[in-house]
């Protein structure tokens, strides 16, 4: 692996880091088609879908160790929310994660796309008013049963891909009617817990390359406290937006490649 493409991996995770502390995605919704697709259009070698899975689920367990904290810090985590998410969705995603062993790059591509489209549809749903947006999570409560179904689906998604955190921040906004900030917060500690028992699953089957995935991390971590630090500040209309074209952007892109258009 040359040293071109190691700076590349840490360039590429600080992309990452910075949207995990700005909008409580864990960062692999992006890592993913990074990872796998600019690589190539630098002329450097390729990775396969199995090593980017590996090394995003590596770079999200990171970043929402480092942004988690610091949201938790500012007060914008809902305990009983992200605990049972957290637990629900980590045995889903340690599934998922051993069950990827034996997956082809076609069905992990497919998955990907499938799950973008899906993320996109459930943003067309009313998101919180204003009124709702300024509770403060100690007044936020959700049912269980659907928190739950939607939580181990959701650490299925995040076992196979090393992505798919990013389900969280719509299905706590536009499904369960969380406040935003509190939403994108609460789905950074989620994320840490199912991004472990993921993490654990890659590791224990030999999935996870090591000094690929170093680079990944170390550039993720310092710029997930940069992200959480832009997220005091933008008006949570904004930060919807911006997370409504991120996913936009990235749902074009994989469906562009699943159909053999440039990728």
């Amino acid at each position: 692996m040359s040293f071109t493409l190691i700076a590349t991996l840490a360039f590429l995770g600080s992309i990452g880091g910075f949207f995990a502390g700005l909008l409580g995605v864990g960062g692999g919704v992006l890592m993913f088609p990074l990872l796998y697709f600019v690589p190539p259009l630098m002329g450097l070698e390729p990775l396969d879908a199995k090593s980017v899975a590996a090394m995003v689920i590596s770079q999200v367990f990171f970043s929402t160790l480092v942004g988690g904290f610091a949201h938790f810090r500012s007060g914008r985590v809902q305990g009983r929310i992200a605990i049972i998410a957290g637990g629900v969705s980590a045995m889903g995603s340690f599934v998922g994660a051993v069950t990827t062993k034996w997956t082809s790059d076609q069905f992990l591509l497919l998955l990907f796309g499938i799950v973008t489209v899906l993320v996109l549809l459930l943003m067309f749903l009313p998101a919180p008013d204003n009124t709702q947006d300024e509770l403060p999570a100690a007044n936020i409560s959700v049912p269980t049963v659907p928190l739950s179904v939607g939580s181990f689906a959701t650490g299925m998604v995040i076992g196979f891909l090393g992505a798919g955190n990013f389900i969280f921040v719509p299905l706590l906004i536009y499904v369960l009617k969380v406040p935003t900030r509190i939403a994108i917060g609460s789905a950074l500690l989620i994320g840490l817990m199912n991004s472990a028992t993921g993490f654990i699953g890659k590791l224990v089957t030999g999935q996870i390359p090591l000094l690929a995935s170093a680079a990944v991390i170390g550039g993720a971590a310092v710029s997930a406290l940069a992200g959480e630090r832009v997220n005091r500040q933008l008006p949570v209309r904004i930060l919807r937006r911006i997370y409504a074209i991120m996913v936009g952007a990235i749902a074009i892109r994989v469906w562009l490649a699943i159909l053999g258009f440039g990728g």
